[in-house]
């Protein structure tokens, strides 16, 4: 689970009330929180040749009203920074009006466990891994002539808020 409200100084309340003021005349939207972390190690005839991490964090905030579709997104999550995308698509939408859709149906359903495969292994145990992998395979006699091996990782985390304080919550692990 993350919290996206933790290092910042926007609480979920300011979130909550943002949310739905900027969308009370709107027909839909949301605010979409996302925490991404990726790595990847990628073995090659017993040398390392790349490990690489990235870690993302940010928003976006959508408001539909007929068909006018206003989107903003910043990957500073802060009480400012939300403000201005609210003022943004309020200027937007400024001569629309709508009735916002309270009844959207729930399909959130959880395919995966909330592990991260990133964190759940120490770099290290990654790289034996690996290299048991290459051991394995120049183990199968003189006819391997060079071994590649990789371990990629992804985990993201969504929380969807929306008007009237309904969140949505997803973890997505990948492994390859």
């Amino acid at each position: 689970m993350n919290d996206f409200f933790t290092k910042t100084d926007l609480s979920r309340q300011d979130a909550e009330n943002i949310i739905s003021e900027t969308l009370n005349k709107c027909d839909d939207g949301e605010l979409y929180l996302e925490n991404s972390k990726s790595e990847s190690i990628l073995l090659d005839d017993n040398k390392i040749k790349s490990s690489i991490y990235s870690s993302d964090l940010g928003y976006g905030l959508r408001a539909v009203t007929g068909e006018v579709i206003a989107y903003s997104h910043s990957n500073e999550i802060s009480k400012n920074s939300l403000k201005q995308s609210a003022e943004n698509l309020s200027s937007t939408l400024k001569s629309k009006k709508g009735v916002y859709n309270n009844e959207i149906p729930k399909t959130n359903k959880k395919f995966y466990k909330n592990v991260n495969p990133i964190e759940e292994k120490s770099l290290n145990s990654k790289l034996e891994l690996l290299k048991e992998v290459n051991n394995y395979t120049r183990a199968k006699g003189g006819i391997v002539q060079q071994v590649t091996a990789s371990f990629s990782g992804e985990h993201k985390f969504i929380e969807i808020i929306r008007s009237g304080g309904e969140v949505l919550t997803d973890a997505r692990p990948l492994i390859r």
